[in-house]
């Protein structure tokens, strides 16, 4: 008797949580909140298809099981408040619930750029500076008169008092940027521009990240894209020219990441107006897709210029700004740039933008121009 009940309540436990979610789906949270294409169910098609159906139809119901986002939201409750995690995959959850990226990767190592383990040697800076400079004469060499590189800080470099005491930093000689800033400054090479100065005069009076993502919010972007237009046109606006205003709630990527998107939600963007309300911006091609790699824009602007914006996801941050300050604005996302590009819309401007972890654009930026070839591992 107590077999048979064992066995009827293992054979419910299998099959009334998948029915229950067939019944309450479209009332359930089913999203994805993983940044990658969940496993399909696998095909039959043929003999070879059967052998591999195990392993397929296992990964297809390990990201498909009923209640699942209910599930790792629960696990991931539990970690933070009973276990006291700090990190979750790649989430640093800080103080007052702040969250940080410290991905800790071959060429995206925030979490390194942080503690101050990877500075570079003089050397480094040296070929860095060299490539830089040598992609700065190829694209003038191809008819564009500015080129400007520009590296925003990441959010725990603008706001490390939130991230946990549990995460050391080593040594007081600044980040692995601020240091590769200081040697092209005392280099007089002024194609480069370190962003955190842009927005430490404001940080801690206004909010210039999310809180619970990984961009800087409007406000913030708003600040470094005055910066980069200072440079670029010699136009520029202040926060004490435009109004600051509270914006509409903020539901950020890392929130989603560790599946608490419905509990983060005290977060806030900024409004930013009046911005040259008199330019209007028309879009002329957009390719679409997640980060809308590539898109052209034109406008009414008295500049009748031509700028390319080549970046990470930030260039979609300064994009809206910038594009009000020239005639017709060319964005890219770097991955998605060739060097044909300076020829088939013969920018008169060029800038890259990045992310401070992603500094590996920064080290191979010659490589992204064609000037030299990847080097193997």
């Amino acid at each position: 008797m107590k077999k048979k009940l064992l066995i009827v309540l293992f054979v419910a436990s299998v099959v009334c949580p998948n029915l229950l979610f067939m019944v309450f789906r479209g009332w359930l949270d089913t999203a994805n909140y993983e940044n990658r294409a969940l496993a399909p169910f696998p095909a039959m098609g043929n003999l070879e298809d059967l052998f591999d159906f195990p392993g397929a139809f296992d990964s297809f119901y390990n990201d498909h099981v009923p209640f699942k986002n209910y599930f790792v939201r629960l696990n991931n409750k539990i970690d933070q408040k009973i276990f006291g995690k700090t990190s979750i995959g790649d989430v640093t959850i800080g103080k007052d619930n702040w969250l940080f990226y410290t991905v800790a990767k071959e060429g995206e190592n925030a979490l390194a750029d942080y503690q101050r383990t990877n500075l570079y040697t003089q050397k480094e800076c040296e070929e860095i500076a060299g490539r830089l400079a040598a992609v700065e004469t190829y694209v003038k060499e191809e008819g564009a008169e500015q080129f400007k590189v520009y590296v925003a800080p990441n959010k725990e470099s603008v706001y490390p008092q939130y991230m946990p005491e549990s995460v050391k930093v080593y040594g007081d000689e600044g980040s692995r940027m601020e240091n590769f800033a200081a040697y092209m400054e005392e280099n007089a090479q002024d194609e480069f521009t370190w962003l955190l100065p842009a927005l430490t005069p404001y940080a801690q009076e206004y909010q210039v990240y999310y809180k619970y993502d990984t961009h800087l919010n409007n406000l913030g972007s708003f600040l470094i894209s005055q910066k980069m237009t200072r440079d670029l046109t010699g136009t520029y606006l202040t926060p004490d020219q435009v109004q600051v205003s509270q914006g509409p709630v903020m539901i950020g990527d890392m929130s989603r990441m560790i599946n608490q998107e419905s509990t983060m939600t005290d977060d806030h963007d900024f409004e930013i107006n009046p911005y040259y309300p008199e330019v209007t911006v028309q879009v002329v091609q957009d390719a679409g897709g997640v980060e809308e790699s590539f898109r052209e824009l034109s406008s009414d602007a008295d500049n009748d210029r031509t700028l390319l914006l080549i970046g990470d996801s930030y260039r979609e941050r300064v994009e809206p700004f910038i594009a009000k300050l020239y005639r017709r604005t060319i964005v890219v996302h770097i991955d998605q740039f060739t060097p044909d590009m300076l020829k088939d819309y013969q920018p008169d401007d060029v800038a890259v933008i990045m992310v401070e972890r992603n500094q590996r654009y920064l080290e191979d930026l010659d490589v992204i121009f064609g000037l030299r070839q990847e080097e193997e591992d």
